[in-house]
């Protein structure tokens, strides 16, 4: 059935689907801090007894779906979507006159290499949501056409300069279309950033200099730094003209990334 479903219209079935394994996963028994509950329900909350169980009700589905999850990625590694990709610069996603294959490279892309890189780490993983990269591709097209131009046209002299600028504003626009608000709460705002702004800085590295480091080792060379400028990426962020503010501090640390 999802074979005859067009693939913009999966990727959103598959967002639906973690959204539901995410609420699962926070209802755990065992969820450091206690489980968690649907914002707006507190005054409704059932007595202690009743939610201890809906929260070991919540293990056994989450360690189920866990266990089933295991077994096919081992007897159908194949079918795996996040086959073959792997991280492309800028150039590459937004590539003139290259917006639909662009997007779905970038989507695709960024996606598999953060899913991968967040399993090496074994640490709570945020969630993402797959149809959230295109929106930001979008977005940075829309907006941004000169500065897209400009990387194009640059040359070896203010390339960093160019792709600095691409990476600033896909940073803004990444961290605009994932799910910020809403029923997220402000600790899980930071671990997002720290992976949003390593995927950002990892596409300006591919841009600018194509080497053989995995995607991991290309995540966690920007994810260093990024952790050591993380006050100053939060303020720029913040402030009045995120954009420009990020640009400045990017084009300092592409300068210093392999």
């Amino acid at each position: 059935m999802l074979r005859s479903l067009s693939e913009d219209v999966v990727v959103n079935i598959k967002d639906r689907l973690r959204d539901v394994r995410h609420f699962v996963r926070a209802s755990r028994h065992d969820n450091p801090g206690g489980p968690r509950r649907p914002p707006g329900t507190e005054p409704f909350a059932p007595p202690a007894e009743i939610e201890r169980l809906i929260g070991r009700a919540a293990s056994v589905v989450d360690d189920t779906l866990t266990m089933a999850e295991t077994v096919s990625l081992s007897l159908l590694p194949i079918v795996r979507p996040d086959d073959g990709a792997r991280l492309h610069g800028f150039d590459v996603y937004f590539a003139a006159g290259g917006g639909t294959e662009g997007e779905r490279l970038f989507r695709r892309d960024l996606y598999a290499a953060l899913k991968s890189w967040l399993r090496q780490k074994s640490g709570p993983m945020p969630l993402l949501h797959e149809a959230s990269f295109s929106q930001a591709h979008l977005a940075v097209r829309r907006k941004h056409p000169e500065l897209l131009a400009a990387m194009r046209a640059a040359g070896p002299e203010d390339r960093r300069d160019a792709v600095a600028g691409v990476a600033a504003v896909t940073l803004v626009e990444l961290r605009a279309s994932q799910p910020l608000q809403g029923d997220m709460r402000v600790a899980e705002v930071e671990p997002m950033l720290q992976l949003l702004a390593p995927a950002a800085l990892a596409a300006g590295i591919a841009t600018l200099s194509p080497s053989g480091l995995s995607d991991a080792e290309l995540l966690e060379a920007a994810s260093m730094v990024v952790e050591a400028r993380g006050d100053r990426i939060s303020r720029a962020l913040e402030s009045a003209d995120p954009a420009t503010e990020l640009a400045a501090i990017f084009r300092v640390l592409l300068a210093h990334l392999p």
